[in-house]
């Protein structure tokens, strides 16, 4: 027997409810499954909107339910959308979302019931009190931020309950006469759905190509050439600092480095791989004028072409950061990016720089939560240009005799745009790191120097 054209339309409507009530993160499925659950909706509640007036508001909430998940969908390409979801513009929106769905279980069930009562036939009030109580419950949940799995199979299974409610209510209506009339529309739902999926594709093409990397305020570069920081750089030079990170540095970083002691320097062997570039680090340790302070300098430069320029990260693991070490930390963090272009040299001020306390805990399996505190620096790569290099440089002052300089270096570099949701390379460091190979590349590198010992004894090896 061949199914009326009202099981049809209320079916459709109830799968696409179910969609949004699952919730599957692997394989996109907790995007792709909304999505269809939305243009179901949409596409059902469309041929009921002349029916009567609760049908014709699901109609306008399953609408404005489309146009807010291609909307959660394309966010999802932008970088910085943590400034997004600040916004009241966004609250608004999230509300939005959240009590739509109850909001069409309740246009249906009223329309239906509105259509039952022209035909005489009486319907019982249950079915909305469930919806609200699960709503509720739903609502309360979620403020306290619940994660159990006990309460949320329940609400599961309710949900599912509810559902099957409203298809016992669809077919008593059909039971009691009710025929839905096909009627002709302009746009078929087939090209409705293929205008979604269009929309959302461009809307993510220009996430990606316009949002998917940090806007660096850069400026041209002025090297430092007054009196003062000539013969600075010309004593540092004399202590076998290397001249190219030398003009690399800002003048603070320079004059903080009047009569320096010394210049311990650890150049990497290891590297990272761009498309025909490779990276190169350095680290170096000054001893500043007053004995036992030092700067400590961490320079990265592309040698070529890095390959795809998304977002880059330094994490840095201080001297200082050993809880009874031999350090602590003096002055603030400075630094900068640099590229060239033209003959003419850039600089940027990184996006982020900051020590900050991260947890791991989201990727730690097997260990639990992971406090950890690292310096980061964030910041993206110029779409054109060479030589694209930069520094983050830290003081630190002896508490005791015979310490190590110990300073570790993590540089992540994106390889691909091909990532969703859209992630930095820090933002991948604070992960772990190791869920992203195929987006990320990291390699390390280490600065450890004995102060007390001769120059040539005192070079730590790379890592």
């Amino acid at each position: 027997m061949e199914e009326s054209f009202w099981k049809q339309t209320y079916e459709k409507i109830l799968i696409g409810m179910g969609l949004f009530g699952i919730t599957l993160k692997f394989l996109f499925l907790n995007q792709i499954l909304p999505f269809i659950g939305a243009l179901l909706l949409f596409t059902g509640f469309r041929k009921l909107r002349s029916e009567n007036r609760w049908l014709k508001a699901g109609y306008a909430g399953a609408a404005l339910k489309v146009v807010i998940t291609i909307v959660n969908i394309v966010i999802g390409s932008v970088l910085e959308r943590e400034k997004i979801y600040v916004s009241y513009v966004w609250k608004v929106i999230v509300f939005c979302g959240g009590i739509l769905p109850v909001f069409l279980m309740v246009c249906l069930f009223l329309g239906m019931r509105e259509e039952l009562e022209k035909r005489k036939a009486e319907i019982k009030n249950e079915v909305l009190l469930h919806i609200i109580i699960w709503y509720v419950v739903v609502t309360v949940l979620a403020v306290r931020e619940y994660e159990g799995w006990i309460l949320g199979f329940v609400i599961v299974a309710a949900y599912i309950g509810i559902l099957v409610e409203l298809k016992n209510i669809a077919e008593k209506l059909e039971e009691a006469g009710y025929v839905l009339e096909e009627h002709s529309v302009r746009i078929s739902d087939s090209r409705c759905a293929a205008g979604a999926a269009i929309l959302t594709a461009a809307g993510l093409l220009i996430g990606y190509t316009c949002f998917g990397s940090y806007h660096m305020a850069l400026t041209t570069a002025k090297e430092t050439q007054d009196s003062a920081s000539e013969e600075i750089k010309a004593h540092l030079l004399s202590l076998g600092f290397p001249e190219d990170i030398l003009h690399d540095l800002k003048k603070e970083d320079i004059l903080a480095c009047k009569n320096a002691r010394q210049v311990l320097l650890n150049q990497s062997d290891d590297s990272l791989r761009g498309r025909d570039g490779q990276l190169q680090l350095d680290g170096l340790a000054v001893e500043l004028e007053q004995e036992g302070q030092w700067k400590v300098i961490h320079h990265f430069l592309w040698n070529g072409n890095p390959g795809f320029r998304g977002t880059e990260a330094v994490q840095i693991n201080p001297a200082y950061q050993e809880l009874n070490g031999g350090w602590t930390f003096q002055g603030k963090l400075t630094g900068q990016v640099l590229y060239d272009k033209d003959e003419t040299s850039y600089t940027a001020d990184y996006k982020i720089l900051q020590d900050e306390n991260y947890d791991t805990g989201m990727n730690a399996f097997f260990y639990g939560s992971q406090q950890n505190a690292s310096i980061f620096a964030e910041f993206s790569l110029p779409r054109s240009g060479e030589n694209c290099r930069g520094y983050v440089a830290y003081e630190i002052k002896a508490k005791e005799s015979d310490w190590w300089i110990d300073s570790w270096l993590n540089y992540t570099h994106q390889k691909t745009i091909w990532q969703y949701p859209v992630i930095s390379a820090a933002q991948n460091r604070r992960q772990g790191g190791w869920l992203d190979e195929r987006v990320f590349s990291t390699v390390q590198d280490a600065l450890q120097v004995l102060p007390e010992g001769e120059r040539e004894n005192s070079v730590g090896l790379g890592m």
